[in-house]
Order: C-alpha cells, then structure tokens, then sequence
C-alpha cells in the first residue's frame, strides 16, 4: 500500500475535524461529529459508526446523512457479517489501519457475497473503507465509508490514517468521561471508592473519595498504581476469562488483605476496558460471601452464629426460633456452601 501525504488544505480539515471532537461530550456526539467531517473532507455515499461482536452476530450502528434503511438491514448484516472481507480481517487481526475491500477481496469475488447482493448492492455501494479503534479480542468498534464503483484514493486512506489515533483517543475519552461520571455517583451513594483499570490492573482513574479509603483503612487507590492484591489478580484473572459475548456481571468479593479484613473489592469487566473495580472499607467478608452464596438474611444470620459456636438449642435460643426451623435453614445454608456436615460449614465460614 502507498502512503499519500496530505496537502495543506487536507491537513486544516483534518485540524478541524480533531478540535470539533473535543467538544463531544457524549458517545452518539462523538460519532455523529466524526462521521459529518469524514463526509465532508473524503468524497462518499455515507459514513457509519459500527460496534460488532461478530461470533455473537451483534451490531449497532449509527450512519450520517441519516438512512432510515439501515435499521432495515441490520438484522442481516449482524448473520452475515463475516462475509465483509474488511470485518473478516479486523476480526483475525490486530490491525486498526484504514483498509479497503481492493486491499482484501476482488470486486467480483464481494459481488458474489449474499451480504452484497441483500444489502451493499440496493444501496449501490461498490467500495468500502473502514478503521478500526483499539478493543479486546471479539469486540470491533470503528468507521466505515461506502462509495460506488470509483472507490476510494491513497489520500483519502492518509486522511483516515491520520484522523485514526485522534478518533481512538477521544472514544477512549467519552468512554472515560461517562463511566467514570456514573461510577463517581454510585460512589457517593453507597460508600465505595471507584477505580477504573486496564487488563494488566493498573489503575487509570479513581473517584473523587479515594482519600477516605486511605484514611480509614489505609487502602491506596492512585492512577498509575497496581490494584492491591490480592484484588489485582482476582481482577486480571476475571478479565482474561470474561467472554466478551456475555453480560458484565460483578465478581464475588475480595478481601484486600489480613491486616484489613474489613475492606473488599470487586471488579467488573467489560467488553471494552478500561474495566471498573470498587473498594469499600467496613465490609463483613465473611457476611458478604454468604449472600453471595445465596443465603437469605435470616439464614445468613443463622450461618454467623453457627460460627460462633453452640449448640443448635443454644443458637435457636439466640435468634429466637424453634430447633425444628433451625434444621431446615442449617440443611439449606450446607447445600449452598456445598458441604455437607457442621463442622465444614464452620470451616467454610471462618475461612471467609
């Protein structure tokens, strides 16, 4: 592939085109504004902003001018996406350069794809190029062009490899900006103190309140820092293994250390990092682990005092039942632990 240099006229568009992307404040803003300046300095049919997970055949997708049939075709495209040598080839790859489909794949050999005969074909697109941002495996975020059989030039590939590092700079930005703002509300209102962090768990922000865990337990959460352990390897351990076709869900809780057996953690990956973890001083591990187990508040509170020691008349006299009912929650509480005695149960929860 040649490399084409922008002239002066194409460099100031470009500049345009960046500063009008530090006024996005939104995701949707992000991508209607970078979608408008690709159309305007690159000659096309249209422009999209795509967000797919081709093995689970999902896409959404935003297109500038406006086209009421791309709700239409979404349906389809999300089952043949594959057949898209450009999304085959983000898919294998770790490429995020503009590509073309004459860089992947004949004319001839796309015209024969059902996905061109049901869709690019009635929209009269006969060339397509796209960039990608930076994503975890399975996830492909980025901007595609369409044009009709006069393709696209090596300028308009520089021009979209030039904007490429803005484009991913700034989506990393409002990706920041808005997690982070609904993070720093959850914070306040719950007590917890927030961090986002990338894959290997270094800390890349934290919520305004990151002090008071300091102050209280002692607890340093700071940009540029590693997760404290053994937070940080339950953390790298659940991004490696989430599935990014899956629904992030919160990770069981993490005691942070002895010293402080008080302060937990849990982390929640997603399929586009950086992923969030919360901390939260004052927390009854042992408790905590028992509602994540499933028990109810009141066999919660019969697994605390099974703990404690006693005899089944002494703990039913304590929490003001019957023996007859403190069977039942004791026969329930050992299925959820999975033991299958009262000693492992004790065992179970003092080890938590």
């Amino acid at each position: 592939m040649n490399h084409a240099a922008l002239d002066e006229n194409d460099a100031g568009a470009v500049l345009g085109l960046v500063a009008a992307l530090t006024q996005a404040q939104t995701v949707d803003e992000y991508a209607s504004t970078a979608m408008a300046g690709l159309t305007e300095i690159i000659p096309c049919i249209d422009a999209s902003f795509n967000e797919m997970n081709p093995s689970a055949q999902r896409i959404s997708w935003q297109a500038f001018p406006a086209n009421s049939m791309m709700d239409e075709y979404a349906p389809l495209f999300a089952e043949l996406m594959l057949q898209n040598p450009l999304v085959r080839y983000f898919n294998d790859t770790e490429d995020t350069r503009a590509m073309m489909w004459s860089d992947l794949a004949s004319l001839d050999e796309i015209r024969k794809t059902e996905l061109h005969q049901e869709m690019f074909r009635p929209l009269g697109v006969y060339s397509q190029m796209a960039l990608v941002l930076p994503t975890p495996p399975g996830i492909i975020v980025g901007f595609a062009i369409n044009s009709g059989e006069e393709g696209f030039s090596e300028r308009d590939r520089a021009v979209m490899n030039t904007l490429r590092p803005h484009l991913a700079h700034y989506y990393r930005v409002i990706q920041l900006r808005d997690e982070f703002s609904d993070l720093q509300r959850a914070m306040r209102a719950r007590g917890w103190t927030g961090a986002l962090a990338d894959g290997a768990g270094i800390i890349e922000a934290v919520s305004e309140n990151s002090h008071q865990l300091e102050d209280q337990a002692g607890v340093t959460l700071a940009p540029g820092e590693p997760l404290p352990e053994p937070l940080r390897t339950s953390y790298r351990m659940g991004v490696a293994q989430y599935e990014a076709s899956q629904p992030a869900v919160l990770s069981r809780s993490v005691r942070i250390s002895e010293e402080a057996d008080g302060v937990a953690g849990w982390h929640i990956p997603g399929p586009v990092g950086p992923h969030v973890v919360i901390v939260q001083a004052g927390v009854d591990a042992s408790a905590q682990r028992l509602r994540e187990a499933g028990l109810s508040p009141r066999q919660l509170e019969v697994a605390l005092q099974l703990a404690e020691g006693g005899t089944n008349s002494a703990i039913a006299s304590r929490l003001g039942m019957a023996e007859g009912t403190l069977r039942k929650h004791l026969e329930r509480i050992y299925r959820a632990l999975g033991v299958g005695d009262r000693a492992s149960a004790i065992a179970r929860i003092r080890g938590w």
